[in-house]
């Protein structure tokens, strides 16, 4: 009867246990990172006898987990990889809205810029048009450092988003730790897995993998290692390390990410960093928001150069005589950041190409000395000029000019943002609207008598002068000069070319053949004596009689001229950029569509990733997840298998009460 006794007890035992197992089940249906539990039974050694073994009944081994660590470390991958590609969806769209948008994109208020300049060329004596066309100049300008704000704020937030993510991971990393520890402590005082505590340690690894992607290593002892990045053991053991933000060495306002260690000096991962918030925050920063900013730069640069460039080369009438233009706009300088920790005080100076601002890029450079000779690498592509290199092209480098100083300390570094600004620095020069030089510098026509009347006897032409270079020291000596003659010597075909106070001096001449060039030609003229910074085009046509005289003068009187104006309303169509195949809408328009396919890709993949991750879900649900039917049928049968040990209790009770009654009688 004792065996009885002991046998049922233990059926009963092991039915509390697996009872109270599915209750707790049960109760944590709803419970994020829950693993369904399991009571693992086995049978007692048997007892022998001469009749052979007898069973003693049955004992829990342990109460498992039901955990697949495959479909877990897929769910992890998972989460890490949504997060990732939701950030990156979520801060692209917002810079692809901010662009595309007709009332605060750039297309609106550079079309109606050149509409304005076109409105000038129309009546350049209108004043009212004039006015329109500062106005719309100030329009432009506000609108590229409305979207320079908007985008240095979303500099600013992404900054502040990946230090609360390193904060974040920090926290969840000390409590990583902190459970491995619990853990060791539970598994070596009981030899059972305590399986509340490594649910619990999964869900902040999931949680982890949310913020960055992970990699983890199981330790024998039930503690587990978690790497980030390259192999940066973020916990180790009992043991958290931590990551910490500090300002770029060559940029202050970008943050970046270091690995600390007790004892050790901070380590830049910024290049490791992948995976999660924290991974897509800097592809962001990196793929869209940087490149965006210097795109956008560019081109502010490139209309302020290019406009300004043609501006100076017409007269304005803004005072008593007329004057070459001035800048129109004012273009800011590219930024050169000196690395932290250069030894030197050296700076290197570098500026906007005047006469090449068309073969701007969008890219950064770094200027590294060392010790003999710089260099110069392009870190779009990573190519790398040399100080030869650039010496042999006087410096110059896509649209920029290179000059190094000869004090610098072997090591010295410095970081050239040549557009990052340039939306920011853009502004409009001019305050009147006579200062807008919409007349051309020059006229030109036939020699006139006292009275008025053509002294020339053949019907050839030269008019429409076109300044390509000129200067205000020129336009000066011009004056002074009384204007330069043409003179066509019919015997050597071309146009002798003197000043009008000095005829008798040849200063230049400019070849025409009235026999193959008389329906219409464009003279270059340049490199004339005195006036080696005056550089010139008129258009000839006809057939001049030998010794027929034409003067280029300077405009005095020309308030009505709109030659200059219709070259700089033209400059809306001229191909800018990209090395002349792209105008200034068709560039913005490209960056526009470029930030949008980039939103796109991030979009489609988050609505992938997504899907993913709710597959990686319903599969760890369907090992760790609790069913409710099914531990509905489970606490049935536990309980029937309870109930059925307790009457095999009752059973051994009344037969054992009957063997003591026999033995009393």
């Amino acid at each position: 009867m004792v065996d009885v006794f002991s046998t049922s007890r233990s059926g009963l035992l092991a039915a509390q246990r697996q009872l109270a197992t599915t209750s707790n089940n049960i109760s944590n249906v709803n419970t994020e990172g829950y693993s369904r539990q399991r009571v693992e039974q086995t049978a007692r050694p048997p007892m022998g006898t001469g009749a052979g073994f007898v069973g003693t009944g049955v004992q829990t081994s342990t109460i498992t987990r039901m955990f697949d660590e495959n479909r877990e470390l897929a769910l992890r991958q998972a989460t890490s990889d949504f997060a990732r590609q939701d950030v990156l969806a979520s801060y692209n769209g917002r810079i692809d809205n901010l662009l595309a948008d007709e009332s605060a994109g750039l297309s609106k208020p550079l079309q109606a810029f050149f509409d304005a300049s076109q409105d000038v060329a129309n009546d350049p004596t209108s004043t009212s048009a004039r006015q329109a066309m500062l106005s719309a100049a100030d329009s432009l300008v506000s609108r590229f450092q409305l979207i320079d704000n908007r985008l240095r704020g979303l500099d600013e937030e992404s900054n502040a988003q990946i230090a609360g993510n390193v904060e974040a991971i920090n926290g969840l990393a000390n409590s990583i730790a902190n459970l491995n520890q619990e853990i060791v402590l539970a598994k070596g005082r009981t030899g059972q897995p305590p399986n509340d505590l490594l649910d619990k340690r999964d869900t902040l690894i999931r949680e982890l993998s949310e913020k960055v992607g992970t990699r983890t290593v199981a330790q024998a002892d039930g503690s587990i290692n978690v790497f980030i990045g390259n192999g940066q053991g973020l916990v180790q053991g009992t043991q958290a390390n931590t990551l910490g933000t500090q300002p770029n060495a060559d940029d202050p306002t970008r943050q970046d990410i270091t690995f600390e260690r007790p004892g050790r000096a901070p380590v830049n991962i910024n290049a490791q960093i992948s995976g999660g918030e924290l991974g897509g925050l800097m592809d962001f920063r990196r793929e869209v928001l940087e490149p965006t900013r210097n795109d956008l730069g560019r081109l502010a640069v490139t209309i302020g150069e290019t406009f300004n460039q043609q501006h100076r080369l017409g007269v304005q009438f803004d005072g008593e005589a007329a004057a070459l233009g001035g800048d129109f706009f004012g273009v800011g300088t590219p930024q050169v950041i000196p690395r932290d920790g250069n030894d030197g005080d050296a700076e290197v100076q570098v500026s906007f190409d005047p006469d090449n601002p068309g073969n701007l890029t969008s890219s950064d450079y770094r200027a590294v000395f060392d010790g003999t000779d710089w260099s110069v690498r392009r870190l779009s592509d990573n190519s790398v000029f040399s100080e030869a290199d650039l010496a042999d092209e006087d410096g110059r480098l896509d649209g920029l000019i290179f000059e190094f100083p000869n004090d610098a300390e072997a090591g010295d570094s410095f970081l050239i943002r040549p557009t990052a600004a340039g939306a920011s620095s853009l502004s409009v020069e001019l305050n009147r609207p006579g200062q807008i030089a919409a007349a051309n510098p020059l006229t030109a026509g036939e020699v006139l008598d006292d009275s008025g009347q053509v002294l020339n006897s053949g019907n050839g032409i030269i008019d429409r002068p076109s300044v390509t270079e000129i200067d205000g020291e020129q336009l000066t000596a011009l004056r002074e000069a009384g204007g330069l003659l043409f003179t066509f010597n019919a015997a050597a075909n071309r146009y002798d070319i003197t000043t009008n106070n000095d005829p008798g001096t040849v200063i230049g001449s400019a070849a025409y053949n009235p026999a193959s060039q008389g329906g219409g030609t464009t003279l270059e003229v340049n490199e004339l004596d005195g006036f080696e910074s005056f550089d010139f085009t008129v258009r000839a046509s006809g057939t001049p009689a030998d010794g027929d005289r034409f003067v280029v003068d300077v405009n005095e009187t020309g308030e009505g001229d709109n030659a200059n104006a219709l070259q700089l309303a033209g400059l809306a169509d001229d191909g800018a950029l990209n090395g002349g195949r792209a105008s200034y809408q068709d560039f913005y328009s490209s960056v526009v569509g470029k930030v949008g396919t980039e939103t796109q890709r991030a979009q489609t993949n988050a609505d992938a990733q997504s899907s993913i991750l709710e597959q990686a879900k319903a599969d760890r649900e369907a090992v760790s997840g609790v069913n409710l039917e099914e531990e509905a049928v489970n606490m049935l049968k536990f309980q029937q298998a309870f109930q059925a040990n307790a009457q095999v209790i009752t059973v051994a009770n009344s037969l054992f009460q009957t063997i003591l009654g026999a033995v009393q009688r």
